[in-house]
Formats: C-alpha cells, structure tokens, sequence
C-alpha cells in the first residue's frame, strides 16, 4: 500500500500503516508496539506522504527522536498559485514520549515537532520542494551524521541537498513556533521527558507543531534527469580522502553512479541493470559487501 513505512527499532514498532482497513482515512504516524502506543493527532499534518522514518541518536538515551521525512498539503495554496502545492517537511518525536497527562493526550504524541525542508539550487535559484527520498548516513559522533534528501521541482529536474543533524536538531530546540504569540508553557514543546507531557504543553504543541526555523539543505547535485530513488556510499580515495558516491535511480530504470568532489559532483558511470527498460522500485545498499 502506497504511504506504508515500518521502523523496527529494538524492541519498538513505528508505522505509518492504517490500523484498520476501512477506518481512519488521515495518514498518521504511530508507535505500534514496544513502549506506550502512540499516533500523531488529526491536526498536526495535512495529508501526508510519508517518505522516511529513522531513529536518530543523541549524546543522551532519554533525547533520542525519530525523524521522519514527508510531503503535505500547503495551506498557502491555492490562495497563493504562486506556491507550491506540497510543503516537504522533517518531523521530530522522542522515543521515550510517554503521551500526555489528560485523557486527550494520553495516546499521542506529544514530542511533535516540524520544519520545512528547503532545497536550493544557488547557481540556478531553482526552488527543489517536492521530497522524492531520504538516505541517512550515521557517525560515531551523532552530530556529525548527514541527512541526504533527492527532491525534484515542477519541470522534473532533479537535486541533492544535504542537512546536518545537529544543525536540525538545534533548530527544533531552539526555535520559536510559527504563528505562536501566546506565553510559553513551562515545558518547552519538543522536550524529551522522562514523565509524561504536562496538558498545557500539548495543547501548544498541538495547534502549533512548526516551528518558525526552515531547515536549509546544501545543495550538492543539480541534474535535469527525474530521479526516484537516492542511496549514498562513502569510499576511501588513493589520496587518503573520503568521499561521498551517490546511487540515483532514474524514471527510465537506469542508475547513475555521481562522486561528489571538492570542485562539484561528476556523473561517472550510467548502469542497465535490466535487459530492458523497467521501472526500479527499490534500491539496498550493501555496506559489508560493498554492492548495490
């Protein structure tokens, strides 16, 4: 079923799944087993298209989040014709959300955060908004780990853009939310607990889940081919440096192999997989094994 992700992160299960065939017609995202069972309020996204879902560590257990990565509607259009129909966005829940201390907020989540994923072209100015796929690539330190996001615009050129997780992760810390004016509750909205969410930081959370901050992607690829699938490698050169490989799967079936070098990106290597033209659906990155 198109819009079904599964995360199976140790002993919890988090989807986006509808837990009923024919109830529940808004997407949400929901924790499934493992800790409390919980799922996003009706509010807080408007018909998403989920795209990604990655638990993120933290120097603390108690502040490790999910992300997960996803296109809605924008409010903005068609008010606006000028904007674009769908908003990309990274969401942010703690693990260890434990939902709320009023009835209403008991099964919820109560971490909830957002942000508008932004990816620019600086040469062309070319706005990037509709989020195609996301391939995460950790470090030991967890502030060093990359997020990699392939985005396409409305002519179906193609673009890479790369965001830092500790500059997201400050953002959602640090940010006020859009369009809140109100007194801010004691507990700030996106606070990983080790109890339950006080009721006057869900109610805040709840009506206003963005946060003002958008989060700019560097753009490191630019290409007029309709991308649908991204998976990234790092290698050790012969000069002792490491670089960054890009796997982009094309709407023709064909696989691009793009090194991204200190002067700019090079498209090395086009490979067929199939004998003939075929749609890829999939892509899996071997690390151990170093195959595609």
């Amino acid at each position: 079923e198109k819009n079904s992700l599964v995360l199976i992160d140790g002993n919890d299960i988090y989807s986006t799944v509808r837990k009923y065939q024919y109830n529940g017609r808004i997407p949400r995202f929901r924790r499934v087993r493992g800790a409390t069972q919980l799922y996003t309020s009706d509010t807080v996204m408007k018909n998403p298209q989920f795209v990604k879902i990655a638990p993120i560590r933290q120097e603390e257990a108690y502040n490790e989040k999910i992300y997960f990565f996803f296109r809605e509607d924008n409010p903005d259009w068609p008010m606006n014709p000028l904007a674009p129909r769908k908003i990309s966005r990274v969401a942010q829940v703690c693990k260890g959300d434990k939902g709320g201390n009023g009835s209403f907020s008991a099964t919820k989540w109560t971490t909830f955060l957002k942000s508008m994923l932004v990816c620019v072209d600086s040469v062309t100015n070319r706005n990037f908004d509709w989020l195609q796929d996301v391939f995460i690539v950790e470090s030991d330190q967890w502030f060093q780990t990359k997020i990699y996001g392939l985005f396409l615009n409305e002519w179906g050129y193609s673009a890479v853009c790369v965001y830092s997780v500790s500059d997201i992760s400050e953002r959602f810390r640090m940010s006020p939310l859009k369009n809140y004016t109100g007194k801010p509750p004691v507990v700030k909205p996106g606070q990983c607990l080790e109890e339950k969410t006080p009721p006057e930081t869900f109610k805040v959370i709840d009506s206003y889940p963005e946060v003002a901050d958008q989060m700019n992607g560097k753009t490191i690829f630019y290409s007029k081919h309709h991308y649908q699938h991204l998976r990234v490698h790092q290698v050790w050169a012969a000069n002792n440096e490491k670089y960054n490989v890009l796997y982009l799967a094309t709407d023709k079936g064909s696989i691009h192999k793009v090194v991204v070098l200190p002067g700019g990106a090079m498209n090395i290597l086009e490979i067929q997989p199939f004998q003939s033209q075929a749609a890829i659906l999939a892509m899996i990155l071997d690390k151990s094994r170093k195959e595609l």
